[in-house]
């Protein structure tokens, strides 16, 4: 059991970047979630909603899957197994030195949060075409060593 347990909700913000594989290195999605923190007070005794924004990673065949479903304004759940943080100094627009932080989280599953957003429901486009083996009833197998055998 891993000791690491993340789960958030958020939309994608910006347009997700992705790294096919190659030789060395499987593939890598990655993409920055904005999700809503914990309602916090303010000294004047009300309410905000702080936004916190959050880079989630997904490697290997998740991350094809990644690449080809979610893109920019889609809200997604992802659930993590690490969570990593750092900090970087950049300049502002005067040009002063301004340390800076970025929290990560490496997923190992992402889904569509369909809960919060209006999903429809239609019939596809395109239907393909069933096998001429399967319409016949026949399974697969068997209709394969049929096949083989004469």
């Amino acid at each position: 059991m891993l000791d690491i347990q993340v789960s958030l909700t958020g939309r994608i913000t910006h347009p997700p970047r992705f790294f096919p594989a190659d030789h060395e290195t499987s593939a890598m999605w990655s993409a920055v979630l904005e999700v809503n923190g914990p309602p916090t007070p303010r000294r004047g005794g009300d309410t905000y909603v702080p936004t916190r924004y959050i880079e989630v990673v997904v490697h290997g065949v998740a991350a094809i899957r990644a690449h080809e479903s979610y893109r920019k304004g889609h809200l997604v759940i992802a659930q993590g197994c690490d969570l990593l943080g750092r900090a970087y100094e950049t300049r502002d627009r005067n040009g002063r030195a301004v340390l800076r932080g970025v929290v990560k989280v490496i997923a190992t599953n992402l889904g569509l949060a369909s809960r919060y957003t209006a999903v429809h429901e239609g019939a596809a486009v395109r239907v393909a075409e069933p096998s001429p083996r399967l319409v016949q009833g026949a399974p697969t197998a068997v209709a394969e060593e049929a096949a083989l055998a004469g």
